[in-house]
C-alpha cells in the first residue's frame, strides 16, 4: 500500500515538473529576465515574500519603495523594514558569490545568516553557551516549531558540514533543469530541517536554495507569502514520509504560480 502511494506521488511529481518546464519555457521566450527592471522587480518581490512568511507586515508596494527608494513605511514596525533590507542585502550578496562560482560551505551559510540577522539579531545566553545571531553563529540551544523538535545543537555543526560535502559532490555534475531544481529544493529542505540557527532559518534556507539555482544559471525560485500554510504542511509531510517529493511538488507549483502571474509584475513596472 505504501509503495502504491509513493508511486502515485512520483507520477504527480512528474506531471507537476512537466507543467513547470512548459511555463518556464514560455517565460524565457519573453526574455523578461534579461531586462534590468524586471530582474530588480522580481528580486525585490522574492525578498518581500520571504520576509512576509516570517512575519513582516509590509505590503509588496511598501517593500518595493523601501528597497528601491529607501522610503520606510509609516505605521509599520521598524523591525519589519530592517528584516526586508537585510534580506535583500543578503540576496544581492549571494548573486555576486554565485556568479563567481564560490563553493557552498558552512562558512558561506553562516555569512548569509549574519546578513539576514544583521539588524534584528543579537547575543543570546543559553544552556549550551553564549552565541550571537547577528554574527551568524550556530545556536547553542534546543529549538522547536509547534510539536516538532529539531536536532540537538551539539549535532548542528557536523550536520551542516555533511550537507555541504554532499552538495559539493553533486553541484557540478547536474545538467538538466529537473536535476538543478531538485538539488536546490532538497538542499533547502535539508538545511531548514537541521535548523542550525536560533532565528532566520527559513530565510537562510530559501536564500541558499536560490544560491544553488543561480550558481547553475537558472532563474531564482520564490515561495509566495499567501501559501505559507501549504509550504509548512509540505515540509512536515516530507519529514513524516522521509521523502522530499511533497516539498519538491509544492516548490515547483510555486514557480508555476510565479510564471502565471508575470503579467501582474509587468503592470507594476509600467
Amino acid at each position: 500500500m505504501l509503495f502504491a502511494y509513493l508511486r502515485i506521488d512520483f507520477i504527480k511529481m512528474k506531471e507537476t515538473f512537466k507543467l513547470f518546464e512548459e511555463k518556464r519555457t514560455e517565460f524565457l521566450k519573453l526574455r523578461l529576465h534579461e531586462a534590468i527592471n524586471w530582474e530588480k522587480y522580481s528580486h525585490m518581490s522574492l525578498s518581500h515574500h520571504s520576509t512576509a512568511i516570517e512575519g513582516s507586515s509590509l505590503t509588496e508596494l511598501e517593500s518595493r519603495l523601501l528597497l528601491d527608494e529607501g522610503t520606510t513605511p509609516r505605521g509599520k514596525p521598524l523591525e519589519h523594514s530592517m528584516m526586508e533590507k537585510d534580506h535583500y542585502g543578503a540576496f544581492c550578496f549571494i548573486m555576486g558569490e554565485a556568479k563567481e562560482k564560490k563553493a557552498v560551505t558552512p562558512d558561506l551559510i553562516m555569512r548569509v545568516s549574519a546578513m539576514v540577522m544583521k539588524n534584528t539579531g543579537g547575543p543570546i545566553s543559553a544552556r549550551g553557551g553564549n552565541f550571537d545571531t547577528s554574527k551568524g553563529e550556530y545556536r547553542k540551544a534546543s529549538v522547536f516549531a509547534g510539536t516538532r523538535y529539531f536536532p540537538s545543537y551539539t549535532k548542528v555543526e557536523g550536520m551542516v558540514k555533511g550537507l555541504c560535502e554532499n552538495l559539493a559532490g553533486k553541484i557540478d555534475n547536474v545538467s538538466t533543469t529537473e536535476e538543478i531544481y531538485n538539488l536546490a529544493f532538497d538542499f533547502h529542505y535539508n538545511l531548514v530541517s537541521i535548523h542550525p540557527f536560533a532565528d532566520g532559518n527559513g530565510r537562510v534556507s530559501r536564500l541558499m536554495m536560490n544560491y544553488i539555482i543561480l550558481y547553475l544559471g537558472q532563474n531564482p525560485a520564490i515561495i509566495h507569502k499567501e501559501d505559507k500554510e501549504e509550504y509548512i504542511k509540505a515540509l512536515e509531510e516530507a519529514r513524516e514520509k522521509e521523502d522530499s517529493v511533497p516539498i519538491r511538488k509544492l516548490l515547483y507549483n510555486q514557480q508555476i504560480k510565479s510564471y502565471n502571474s508575470r503579467d501582474k509584475g509587468i503592470s507594476l513596472l509600467l
